[in-house]
C-alpha cells in the first residue's frame, strides 16, 4: 500500500498569495531549499488546485530555470519527474501538451 504525505504551505491567515495576488513571500533560502528537495524528491505526484497549479508551472520550462543555482535547478527535475494534477476549476486557455483534461480536473504526466 502506498502512503500518502500530505503537505501545505499557507500564511497564518490561511491563504497562499498575499493581497496583491504574490507567492514570493514563501521563498526558501539555499538551506531549506536543499532540504525541501531532499524531502520531496520520493513523491510521486502533486496535487494542486489550479491556481497553485499555475503558480508552480514555472517549474515545467527547463529556461525557466536556466542559470539558477544548483539546488533551483536540481528541485526544477524533482518537479518534472513527478506526476502533476489540477483540481477544480477551468483552465482559462487550453491545457499544454501533456496534459490529459477530463472535465474540471487537468493532469500532467511525468515524462511529458
Amino acid at each position: 500500500m502506498a502512503r500518502l504525505i500530505y503537505s501545505a504551505i499557507t500564511s497564518l491567515d490561511g491563504y497562499v498569495a498575499d493581497e496583491d495576488g504574490n507567492f514570493d513571500w514563501a521563498a526558501p533560502s539555499e538551506e531549506v531549499h536543499v532540504v525541501v528537495n531532499d524531502l520531496e524528491r520520493p513523491i510521486g505526484t502533486y496535487l494542486y488546485g489550479r491556481g497553485m497549479y499555475e503558480v508552480m508551472s514555472f517549474w515545467e520550462t527547463p529556461d525557466a530555470v536556466a542559470g539558477q543555482p544548483a539546488y533551483v535547478q536540481d528541485y526544477a527535475k524533482i518537479w518534472q519527474a513527478a506526476d502533476r494534477s489540477s483540481t477544480p476549476g477551468r483552465w482559462p486557455t487550453s491545457p499544454a501538451p501533456g496534459r490529459a483534461s477530463s472535465g474540471t480536473s487537468t493532469s500532467m504526466r511525468s515524462g511529458s
